[in-house]
């Protein structure tokens, strides 16, 4: 077969982004926070960014004079009276030493002593781990070196949720010790608190918490050690048969055994604190309803004007600085036209989403109607992607609590009067449903559908109505049900 080489003209479109389209993308997508981050990078990288002075006033309304001092108003009536009449008064050449025995912070106390140097950096104070929780216990119940050591071994195979990772025989077999003696060690560590902590299995943590407790009750401490698969699946009448008691003594066994921490060490665990501040608020001020954008997490910038004043007269400057401020110049103005564009868009997005749920802002998520990017964007002329891109990831504050901005959409339902409902709306219908039933005859989900068609013209399947419940992590009625 031969091969050659050609050369072929193809005629195609290619959309490619600028970078400058790319930045306003990004700007558009991150919340409040980061756009902040984001702000004081670019403030730190170009120089012809500065960060706007905020206009101090004083209580009158009226912008503060500029103060100068000078010797020529030392504190004598003719340098009070200038002040007066000028409004502000020169500095001298000396002006920075007048500060420098800080005098203007009261009184200076004669120094006596001379602060050795010293890292003063105070580390913050962490919340201590399980593992560091126990060696602690350790080593106040400990009565010799070698049941600290053994100690210390089983405490680093507790693992995060505070069960023994492995078995008595392999420790005492790996580590060299006796199998009575690593268990004697685990016996005294099983003890310790968290109550439950160095467990084997579900069933030692749980009898572990039953003894702790200091309770006397056989047939819980018998169900914790036989039954747990069975009261898992509700299998109550089973158990009741086994044990030889009432069904309403096994239901009262469960509910017993709720309240135990089947991972004790899970208080122990990592806690990660999420801090959301509202991107945009919804609010009513004086019957009318109104949008503010938080302008507060981010600060405002414009160009440097001592910049712009030398490339105004580049006679001084070389041509490389010349094209370096022109682009650095070119950099800050569309910063700052896309943080603009950003706060446009979120603006109009949220003002959209307030005209259509209106009735959720009056009576609350009962009233939440369907919506979809579609909808905001025909009425606010953007691109669907771009709605998705402003309600990602932010927040908004109303009268009924903050909600992510992609809270509001959601599928609608037909109902029988040809009205849509929110999906939202009838998971809550779903769960207030649930909430009301009787224990002992709980709702089948086919029940619900048929209430739901009878009572609010909803028109649902029965599997519709069971993806919901499983949705919101409701079980279903067989496992709902109670003696």
């Amino acid at each position: 077969m031969e091969q050659r080489l050609q050369l072929q003209l193809k005629l195609g479109q290619r959309l490619i982004m600028t970078p400058r389209m790319q930045q306003s993308l990004h700007l558009l997508q991150v919340p409040t926070l980061e756009l902040s981050e984001l702000i004081q990078q670019e403030l730190a990288q170009n120089c012809m960014l500065e960060e706007a002075p905020s206009l101090e006033i004083n209580p009158e309304g009226a912008e503060r004079p500029e103060i100068r001092v000078s010797e020529k108003s030392n504190g004598s009536e003719d340098g009070q009276a200038a002040v007066l009449e000028k409004g502000s008064v020169d500095l001298d050449d000396n002006w920075q030493s007048y500060f420098e025995d800080a005098s203007d912070v009261g009184p200076v106390p004669p120094r006596t002593y001379e602060a050795p140097e010293e890292d003063f950096e105070t580390p913050l104070s962490s919340k201590p781990t399980l593992k560091d929780e126990l060696l602690r216990q350790l080593g106040l119940a400990s009565r010799s070196d070698r049941t600290t050591e053994i100690g210390e071994i089983i405490i680093d195979w507790i693992n995060d949720d505070g069960y023994l990772s492995t078995t008595v025989e392999h420790l005492a077999e790996h580590y060299g010790y006796g199998v009575e003696e690593v268990a004697e060690v685990l016996a005294l560590i099983q003890g310790f608190d968290p109550a439950g902590v160095g467990a084997r299995d579900l069933a030692e943590c749980l009898s572990l918490q039953y003894h702790a407790r200091g309770m006397n009750d056989p047939t819980l401490l018998l169900a914790i050690q036989k039954y747990l698969p069975d009261l898992e699946h509700k299998r109550y009448a089973q158990v009741a048969r086994a044990l030889g008691v009432t069904e309403q003594k096994v239901q009262a066994i469960a509910d017993e055994l709720r309240t135990f921490e089947p991972r004790p060490g899970h208080k122990y665990g990592p806690v990660e604190t999420t801090y959301v501040t509202p991107d945009v608020f919804i609010e009513k001020v004086e019957g009318e309803w109104q949008v503010r954008v938080n302008d507060d997490g981010a600060p405002p910038v414009r160009v440097s004007r001592r910049y712009l004043q030398m490339l105004a007269n580049p006679e001084n400057l070389t041509a490389a600085e010349k094209q370096y401020l022109s682009e650095r110049l070119s950099a800050a103005r569309w910063l700052i036209h896309n943080i603009e564009q950003r706060k446009r868009t979120l603006y109009q997005v949220t003002k959209q989403i307030l005209e259509m749920q209106k009735d959720f802002m009056e009576d609350g998520v009962s009233a939440l109607r369907p919506m979809r990017y579609r909808d905001v964007a025909d009425a606010i002329g953007v691109h669907e992607s771009t709605v998705g891109r402003v309600v990602n990831g932010k927040y908004v504050e109303t009268p009924q609590g903050l909600f992510e901005l992609k809270y509001f959409f959601s599928t609608g339902l037909d109902s029988l009067d040809g009205e849509e409902q929110s999906a939202k709306a009838v998971m809550l219908l779903i769960e207030e449903l649930i909430e009301r039933e009787d224990k002992k005859k709980p709702l089948s989900d086919e029940k619900i559908a048929a209430i739901l068609k009878e009572k609010h013209n909803l028109n649902l399947a029965r599997r519709t109505v069971a993806k919901y419940r499983d949705k919101m992590g409701i079980l279903r009625a067989s496992q709902r049900k109670r003696i």
